[in-house]
This record gives C-alpha cells, structure tokens and sequence, in this order.
C-alpha cells in the first residue's frame, strides 16, 4: 500500500504540470506573426509611419508615428484563425485577411477590400 501512495505522490504533480493551458502555445503561423510590422508613407515634406506590435500574450498595439514621434498607440487583442486575423479594440473588431511571406505581410480589410503591404522591422542586436 505504501509503494502505491508513494507512486501516487510522484505521479500526481507530473500530472497536473501536464494539463496547462493550449491557449498559451502559439502555432507556427502564429509565431511567424509575431513581433513589429511596418509601412512607411511619404506625405509631403514628413513622413507617416504605420505599425502594427504583435506579442506572444496574444496582445499587441497599432501605432501611428509622424517623423518618428508617436501620434497615436492603441492596445489590441489578436487571434489568427488560418489567414483570418482579428483584432479586438475593446469589443470593436477589425478582420484582416493576411499572407506572411519573408520578412513582409500582405494585409485585405475584409470590411473594404483596401490592402497594404507590411515589412517585418528588424531589430539588429548590439555586439
């Protein structure tokens, strides 16, 4: 009896270290999402910048930047369904239709049709 609760004693704690949450795994397009995407527009004599932050939370930020000076930050939730992207803003959603390639992603508002294409914004690491 006591080799069996001993056995029990061990077993448990591997069980319940087993049963965490499948939310918290990204898939691999998931992963491929994340981190800064950029689009920079040229409006006259300054320049627009449009970014979108993904974070493996699930969470993430658009901001709109003018000569490197952020206008406006706004916080979001995501979730990828395939090639569906959704933002959360607090209850108003925005749905994307998106295609990652190599360093850039192609992005179709479902609500208009209008498109824009994102670069991935590499971060060089300092030696």
């Amino acid at each position: 009896m006591k080799k069996i609760l001993m056995l029990l004693a061990i077993m448990l704690p591997l069980v319940f270290a087993s049963c965490g949450d499948d939310n918290d795994v990204l898939s691999a397009n998931e992963q491929e999402l994340l981190g800064e995407w950029a689009i920079v527009r040229p409006v006259g004599s300054q320049v627009d910048d449009y970014h979108y932050v993904f974070k493996k939370e699930r969470t993430g930020s658009r901001r709109h930047l003018v000569d490197g000076t952020v206008v406006t930050d706004i916080a979001f939730k995501w979730t990828l369904n395939g090639k569906r992207l959704t933002l959360d803003y607090g209850g108003q959603q925005l749905l994307l239709d998106i295609e990652i390639g190599i360093n850039n992603m192609h992005v179709v508002y479902v609500g208009t049709g209008a498109t824009e294409d994102y670069n991935k914004v590499i971060v060089e690491e300092e030696d």
